[in-house]
């Protein structure tokens, strides 16, 4: 995930210097407007949204050869999601699925 290392304000304009990692700047691309910059750590991601089948209620649904092109092997009954108010556009981020990478733990349990 990309960290700020700097914001600078400097009259009306605020000047952000980001820290990006490899799979962040091939996403990019060449890129340089219209990009959008939102918080998405887990407390950040306020609500909690159903996914699965169609039912009664309104559900996050996505294709399965989409799931399948990007690698999302399982879905989360719920996942953590926020929507975002920009220039009086909506956007909705969510988490669809966590990272395998595992913290280790060193010492006795107790």
């Amino acid at each position: 995930m990309a960290n700020i290392q700097s914001i600078d304000m400097k009259n009306d304009k605020i000047f952000v210097n980001l820290i990006l990692d490899k799979e962040e700047y091939k996403i990019l691309g060449n890129s340089t407007r219209h990009l959008l910059l939102l918080p998405s750590d887990s407390k950040d991601l306020t609500e909690l949204l159903t996914t699965g089948k169609l039912g009664n209620s309104n559900r996050v649904m996505l294709p399965n050869k989409v799931l399948k092109k990007n690698d999302v092997t399982n879905m989360l009954k719920k996942v953590p999601a926020r929507l975002f108010d920009v220039n009086d556009e909506k956007f909705l981020l969510l988490k669809l699925q966590e990272s395998k990478i595992a913290k280790p733990f060193f010492g006795d349990e107790e």
